[in-house]
């Protein structure tokens, strides 16, 4: 179901690899929504439902395009910071410090800064499983 990951504390490498991950998690994520809502719409059958049944199905549809919109939303960040992670010759903690990043994303940045911050220079390794 879920892989392994390794985390090394103090790695450019391994943040932008696990940020990858996040985002192909994400992008896997909207593909299966999709899949469910096409399932939903074709497996009904609208003229003989009752109106119980269509808010039912209407409730269906709002969670998954709910679900959905978070996916999209976190992709994008990741992509917002990955690309300030670049603007800043790879150093996270100036890329996580910008004011824009900071002011539009819903990552929690300073969860992150205070993580790279409370590091030794030295690099740790994680297992994750």
């Amino acid at each position: 179901m879920g892989k392994n990951l390794t985390l090394r504390v103090n790695s450019n490498e391994k943040v932008e690899k696990l940020l990858q991950e996040i985002y192909d998690l994400a992008t896997k994520n909207i593909n299966e929504i999709q899949n469910e809502m096409n399932k939903l719409t074709t497996s009904c059958n609208f003229p003989d439902m009752t109106v119980k049944e269509k808010v039912d199905y209407d409730k269906a549809m709002h969670d998954f395009i709910g679900d959905k919109h978070k996916a999209i939303l976190m992709k994008l960040d990741i992509a917002k910071l990955l690309s300030e992670i670049i603007k800043h010759n790879g150093s996270i903690d100036e890329a996580v410090a910008e004011p824009a990043i900071k002011k539009h994303t819903s990552l929690d940045l300073k969860q992150l800064q205070d993580a790279f911050k409370d590091c030794d220079s030295e690099e740790e390794v994680y297992k994750i499983s």
